[in-house]
């Protein structure tokens, strides 16, 4: 098992692309991209610890 940390992955923010310069259209787009990247590295046994802002907006709320 691989223990796994990243921080602040702003999923469905989408202010976050323009004030961090991200490649992104969208934050659909980000969002997808940074699933894919995750679901890439993060195995079924492993652990991942999201530390910092993990979502926003008023999808964040469900």
């Amino acid at each position: 098992m691989t223990v796994w940390y990243t921080v602040d992955t702003h999923f469905g923010h989408d202010n976050i692309i323009k004030h961090c310069n991200q490649p992104f259209t969208s934050a659909a787009q980000m969002d997808a991209v940074l699933m894919k990247n995750l679901g890439a590295k993060v195995g079924p046994k492993d652990s991942l610890w999201i530390v910092g802002d993990f979502a926003f907006g008023p999808k964040a709320k469900d």
